[in-house]
């Protein structure tokens, strides 16, 4: 009798759902795994959020990384760890972010202040809209590079919506690698009021590893005028100088 009312919780237990520490090539394995087992094998690491107040460090590894046997005592079967799907679809979203952002198309190098933009695009945003250069020509125009699993870029997006109320002959672009769909769904949320370019393969090139957000200002000729990466307060002030800056001349 005492077996049987002892027996139902041990095995609940057992099979309780786990919130591991790492992510290593598919394989999610506890917080107890020794870290000096990854340092000579890591190549980067990523803090991957499931929403839910729940995080695990991914070990980035090289593509032929074989999981040692010996780190098999420490590994949580996918099936007992929680939300395991969501932490999977962060790292595929980091590795496509990724691939977007290193680019090997020389072509497509980021310009110089005072140069025109290379080569050629054709982009269209979330509402239909089709976009090359030569939308851009004679307006000043601000174009903001993001993507979905940037919390600087969502952070910051209430107050670049302001900016369009503030300089209404500005065209404002934002340019994501993302699918439409996702792109909608973020800047809905955000109150991001742009024009939202989704599928980008021209801007977000430029990013490389400087990081997100990438804010880019354009003179009326097309001309690039000023580009940053990254977001703060000091940053978003120096922006908005070079916004006014280029709206000055455009009136002379």
């Amino acid at each position: 009798m005492l077996f049987l009312l002892f027996a139902p919780k041990t095995w609940a237990q057992e099979n309780q759902k786990q919130v591991p520490g790492l992510l290593i090539n598919h394989h999610f394995f506890a917080k107890e795994m020794p870290m000096q087992e990854i340092f000579s094998v890591q190549k980067g690491f990523q803090r991957l959020d499931d929403g839910e107040q729940h995080s695990v460090l991914r070990v980035l590894v090289p593509a032929d990384f074989v999981i040692p046997k010996a780190w098999k005592k420490y590994e949580i079967a996918r099936e007992n760890v929680v939300n395991a799907d969501k932490f999977e679809a962060g790292a595929r979203l980091f590795d496509e972010m990724a691939a977007a952002t290193h680019s090997g198309d020389k072509q497509l190098t980021a310009p110089k202040i005072g140069q025109k933009l290379p080569g050629t695009f054709t982009l269209h945003d979330i509402n239909g809209g089709t976009w090359t250069q030569d939308s851009l020509q004679g307006h000043v125009t601000v174009i903001n590079v993001w993507y979905s699993g940037c919390s600087p870029c969502r952070k910051e997006m209430p107050e670049l919506s302001t900016w369009k109320e503030r300089f209404p002959q500005v065209t404002f672009l934002s340019a994501d690698f993302e699918k439409p769909e996702k792109v909608r769904q973020i800047t809905e949320k955000c109150n991001f009021n742009w024009t939202h370019l989704a599928n980008d393969n021209y801007f977000t090139k430029w990013v490389g590893g400087r990081g997100y957000p990438m804010t880019l200002v354009l003179a009326t000729d097309g001309t690039l005028q000023y580009m940053v990466n990254g977001t703060n307060e000091d940053i978003r002030k120096e922006i908005i100088k070079a916004i006014e800056k280029q709206v000055d001349a455009s009136k002379k």
